[in-house]
């Protein structure tokens, strides 16, 4: 496919408010009912490590921690942090995109974490405020739950498991209550902000001898997308402001990652996350017909909540003018 275009977080969630189901986008709508339609199994990340050879089990840490700058070499963990909240009978998680955590923050809680779990032989550090990481010893990787798998959801249950010498359930509750001493979350609570007071572990493995290499180019801000990029020789660029910037003759064969809806949507924020989608309709989707006619062929990839679908527009699309576009909820 010379233009793969995935769009995280648009489809509507089952049980989304009728907010969410309600939102039309005439330019994508029109386009989705001209394309050859599919299904694949998973989420937005599961479809992308598909894409390189991968399954759920790949080494995300190790991947991104390269591309964020930090070595190659050990087993690593993504221990990204993560905000609990009591909700009705039952916690729900929710990611970093809730925390906006400040660089104080984050070395005091590294400080705190080092410091305790040092005699684990557990090292963590932090490139970035959304991203942490802890090398693991040999041998003690546990299993894991994707983080995107728990987010919205009670954790309990998609706890980490291991068969070593760590009793990763255990790390887990203790990173809890060393996180929930911290000053700067009395001072969280305080101002009504979350508080940090987990740790999602997943994501764990080694960095891999070689990976596929299924795109010439990725055009993407997202962290995983530039990380399999990166470690599969893929040339890696920013994504442009809309798809009348992303230029066919140096983009042939290149995977393109909206994915300004995550986190809006991870916030709770319903109206930022609708004015977000129009504005893809606007820059993006409205210019789908020049782009099939300078690409060849389009390939639009929309993760729902339960699997994935997927729109292929080939050069006749343009021509399908009589089929009728439906609500873009329907196709969730």
């Amino acid at each position: 496919m010379p233009l793969t275009l995935l769009v995280p977080d648009l489809l509507p969630p089952a049980g989304a408010p009728s907010a969410m189901r309600g939102l039309r986008l005439p330019a994508l709508e029109k386009w989705l009912a001209r394309a050859e339609a599919s299904r694949e199994p998973g989420g937005d990340s599961a479809w992308m490590l598909r894409q390189w050879g991968l399954g759920e089990d790949a080494p995300v840490a190790a991947l991104t921690l390269a591309a964020d700058g930090g070595p190659r070499e050990g087993a690593w963990l993504r221990a990204d942090p993560v905000h609990q909240r009591p909700d009705r009978h039952a916690l729900v998680l929710y990611d970093a995109s809730v925390l906006d955590l400040a660089r104080d923050e984050v070395e005091a809680a590294l400080a705190g974490l080092n410091g305790f779990f040092a005699v684990d032989g557990l090292e963590f550090v932090a490139p970035a405020a959304d991203r942490w990481y802890v090398r693991v010893p040999p041998q003690e990787l546990p299993r894991t739950t994707p983080l995107e798998k728990a987010v919205g959801r009670n954790p309990f249950g998609m706890l980490p498991e291991g068969d070593g010498r760590l009793r990763w359930p255990s790390i887990f509750s203790e990173a809890q209550m060393l996180l929930a001493s911290l000053p700067f979350n009395a001072a969280r609570e305080a101002e009504g902000r979350p508080a940090l007071n987990a740790l999602w572990f997943w994501g764990g493995g080694v960095f891999p001898a070689s990976l596929a290499r299924p795109f010439s180019s990725v055009a993407a801000a997202d962290p995983l997308a530039r990380a399999l990029a990166l470690a599969s020789g893929c040339a890696v660029q920013a994504l442009p402001a809309g798809l009348a910037q992303l230029p066919s003759r140096e983009s042939a064969n290149c995977l393109a990652v909206a994915d300004g809806l995550r986190s809006p949507l991870r916030r709770g924020e319903l109206d930022a996350w609708a004015d977000a989608a129009r504005a893809l309709d606007r820059d993006w989707f409205s210019h789908l017909g020049d782009a099939l006619a300078a690409f060849g062929r389009i390939r639009l990839v929309l993760p729902g909540d339960r699997d994935t679908a997927v729109f292929d527009l080939s050069p006749g699309a343009r021509w399908r003018l009589l089929r009728r576009a439906r609500p873009l909820s329907s196709h969730a």
